[in-house]
């Protein structure tokens, strides 16, 4: 495992998951056929303000259903292309993802290609934290539930709003870890072909929650006798390998070969699943980011069809 895995799990450990169980799972539940159903989506109305030189923010109600007042505020930063523009690209949030940071440094390389980035705060994390909510604890299975399923509609919701903008160019979406499966429902669940990247993804949580080392900072008393089992049965029902294939050609998986928080096969099966042959990167899940961000760069150029 590499050593920046291991820093980080240390760190992951101390902010406990599902503290106060289970909490409502059934109607998160019950919307996901109607949201992860191929379909339309409808664009958002942005006004985005500058906030600093060719960086923009704009927010706006959450098109995601049942979440907490405090988390319905998506706001969306928007950093504009150096040179002639080209595609717009829409990042979801990764696990733990707090402000646009980490995201703004790995993408900043793209907008020299002519690549506009729209990043996104997800709900639950940062100022989009449930009440009482601790860093990354999520409270109940439910709040993860929920979660996920908003950083999936807002991803839709934020690509077809970007179709929209003028100049009219392609929009793509790209994400690593957890947003690389959001990514991934997004692109397979949107009536339109829309190019997309996937880097360290798993095909589940359940893969990274369950059976990978982040099950330890999960509150399994709190889960019940049987809690393991139905966590599985639950987070495995969200795979990316019971969705239909993207409808774009332009389509592209990330492995992180030495991974240490997403098993390398979870990665290679949606690979499988999807019919490309993946870009492999030989570091773990933290050093992929931190220190390949030049070949995570160049699967995205390539994706949106710009190399």
């Amino acid at each position: 495992m590499h050593w920046l895995d291991m820093l980080y799990l240390s760190l992951t450990r101390r902010q406990p998951l599902f503290e106060r169980g289970w909490g409502d799972v059934e109607r998160p539940l019950g919307e996901v056929p109607r949201f992860l159903a191929r379909s339309p989506q409808a664009p958002l109305a942005l006004d985005f303000v500058p906030i600093g030189q060719r960086v923009e923010d704009a927010s706006v109600s959450s098109p995601a259903p049942h979440l907490p007042p405090e988390t319905r505020r998506l706001h969306v930063r928007r950093f504009r292309a150096r040179g002639p523009l080209r595609a717009r690209l829409v990042v979801p949030p990764s696990w733990g993802d707090e402000g646009f940071g980490w995201r703004a440094r790995l993408t900043d390389g793209l907008r020299s290609a002519g690549v506009e980035v729209w990043l996104f705060e997800g709900a639950y994390f940062g100022s989009r934290r449930a009440a009482g909510q601790r860093r990354v604890g999520l409270h109940t299975v439910g709040d993860f539930l929920r979660m996920g399923l908003a950083n999936v509609v807002e991803a839709r919701a934020l690509v077809a709003t970007a179709l929209e903008q003028s100049p009219r160019v392609p929009a793509g979406l790209a994400g690593y870890s957890m947003a690389g499966q959001m990514s991934a429902h997004a692109a397979a669940s949107l009536d339109l072909e829309v190019p997309v990247t996937v880097m360290a993804p798993p095909d589940n949580a359940a893969v990274v929650f369950c059976q990978g080392p982040l099950s330890g900072s999960v509150t399994w008393p709190a889960l019940g006798d049987d809690g393991q089992e139905r966590l599985r049965a639950t987070l495995g029902r969200l795979s990316v390998l019971t969705q239909p294939v993207p409808r774009s050609e332009k389509r592209a998986v990330v492995v992180t070969r030495a991974d240490g928080i997403v098993p390398a096969g979870s990665m290679h099966a949606i690979a499988a699943h999807w019919g490309v042959s993946p870009t492999v990167v030989d570091s773990g899940h933290l050093g992929a980011y931190a220190l390949h961000g030049r070949a995570l760069r160049r699967a995205i150029v390539a994706s949106l069809g710009l190399s």
